[in-house]
């Protein structure tokens, strides 16, 4: 009995170009043995496709070229594979068999007469970078993202620049300016995934009888097993009302209601442990930022702290009480959609894959910065209202100081509101009135204004040494660190 006593191949991640691996078979002289390669069908019509070869090429066509027959003749075999480029990615399986009708054994692995190595292929991803904003009305269409393409496979070091210009939009009803009130950081970046919980409510039942205006519900039955800090969902009932206390026909809630008579009531019970759909991409360090379905209610912004993928299960951190709900945990029925937001570096790369350094984006760095604002006076101002040649720009209440010759800056001086917006002929009230000995502002004097802009410049550099495993999109959340100006 002749022995194949081992095999090698560079099992490492191939990349999505083509590549050569070059393979060796050892054994005892006049030891045989056979060949095959096969890649991974990505779907059910999908084809399995053999490897030639004599062509160095996959087929679906099976033929003797497409299985390598080789007698050693010394102590090793030497070949090559050669793995096209595939940009969907894929799987390879390489069989290496002893042939039935031959004395020959395998004793590598725990098989005699067949070994298996496979080998993956991955494709390359696309890591994005792009602003985002719960006020899009107030903005202009965003400068364009800043992408990463590369294979997940390999380590590399690529510094991304970045230059956005945001902008406010230019209308009366949201041409009020930004405001920069801080410098962005690392956690105002983050990657955003969302799941579905799947955990049944503790109760459901209906009402007895209607109920208006009222804190006290009767139930058709006395259900023992609903208690105080219960959430009480249905519809008339304010999201997030627990039970304050029961008795022997139903329960006090915690905010008044208006149910009508048999309507379907749920309980939940306060827990930080809930059962998912899915576990992919969330990982410990994520915040739940929202919920959205039926009766959604979000307790809080509660961190996941820990992840059983056994179950499904994930553990929350409990939130301070917001005066309603003493137990700081939260209330999810069925179905209920949880965004969850991984905020920062580390975060984002435990939930991505991706090794992204923000640590260039801190509060001691200038990574953003107001243009400064110019308007033109429009007509001579003696008090405190001010005509310009155009408000937009220009943000009221007070956060937003004036200068230039013939301001009056005698004290505090802000501007209190935008009390006619315009693009071309608006007016502002200030704080102090404008005449001094009277000295006031003049028709075509220039001022320049401080605390609001239209343009908000973002310039900073985002140096990334991984890719993500697949497709992803990190958004630089403005709101966290640029205010929407109002007219007052």
């Amino acid at each position: 009995m002749k022995n194949i006593t081992g095999f090698s191949i560079n099992q490492s991640t191939l990349l999505q170009s083509s590549s050569n691996r070059q393979f060796t078979v050892t054994g005892e002289t006049d030891a045989e043995f056979l060949l095959q390669v096969f890649n991974t069908p990505t779907s059910a019509s999908d084809q399995v496709d053999f490897y030639n070869f004599t062509t160095a090429s996959f087929t679906p066509a099976v033929s003797s070229e497409t299985t390598l027959s080789v007698k050693m003749d010394g102590g090793t075999y030497s070949g090559s594979i050669t793995f096209p480029t595939n940009a969907s990615g894929d799987t390879y399986t390489i069989v290496l068999l002893a042939p039935p009708d031959k004395d020959t054994i395998l004793t590598l692995g725990n098989n005699k007469h067949s070994y298996v190595a496979t080998i993956e292929q991955v494709a390359n991803t696309t890591l994005t970078f792009t602003p985002i904003t719960a006020s899009s009305a107030n903005y202009k269409t965003f400068p364009t993202s800043v992408t990463s393409v590369a294979s997940p496979a390999i380590p590399f070091s690529v510094t991304k620049p970045l230059s956005w210009e945001i902008e406010n939009t230019e209308s009366d009803g949201h041409g009020f300016g930004l405001r920069l009130i801080r410098q962005p950081i690392d956690t105002d970046w983050y990657f955003t995934t969302t799941d579905t919980v799947n955990q049944a409510e503790l109760l459901r039942t209906a009402v007895s009888g209607a109920t208006t205006g009222s804190e006290i519900l009767v139930l058709e039955d006395n259900f023992p097993q609903i208690a105080m800090n219960d959430y009480a969902f249905a519809s008339g009932i304010t999201a997030g009302t627990i039970i304050a206390s029961t008795d022997g026909e139903g329960v006090n809630l915690s905010a008044v209601a208006t149910i009508a008579d048999g309507a379907t009531i749920y309980f939940v019970r306060p827990s930080n442990e809930w059962i998912l759909d899915d576990l992919t991409d969330i990982t410990t360090g994520m915040v739940i930022a929202a919920v959205s379905g039926t009766h959604a209610f979000l307790n809080g912004t509660p961190t996941v702290l820990a992840i059983d993928r056994d179950t499904n299960t994930i553990t929350l951190s409990e939130v301070p009480d917001n005066g309603a709900n003493t137990s700081g945990k939260q209330g999810f029925l069925d179905n209920i959609t949880l965004t969850f937001e991984g905020r920062g570096s580390n975060v984002i790369k435990k939930a991505t894959g991706a090794n992204i350094d923000f640590s260039g984006w801190n509060a001691d760095v200038t990574s953003a910065v107001s243009t400064q604002l110019t308007k033109t006076v429009r007509t001579d101002s003696s008090g405190t209202t001010v005509d310009l040649n155009g408000t937009y720009g220009i943000a009221g209440g007070n956060h937003v100081t004036m200068a230039g010759v013939g301001v009056n800056n005698a004290s505090a001086n802000t501007v209190v509101n935008v009390s006619s917006v315009s693009s071309t002929a608006g007016s502002i009230v200030m704080t102090l009135a404008q005449n001094v000995d009277d000295i006031g502002l003049t028709q075509g004097s220039t001022v320049y204004f401080t605390g609001s802009t239209q343009k908000v410049t973002i310039t900073n550099t985002i140096p990334i040494t991984r890719n993500p495993d697949v497709n992803r999109v990190i958004y630089l959340d403005l709101d966290n660190f640029i205010t929407v100006g109002a007219a007052s």
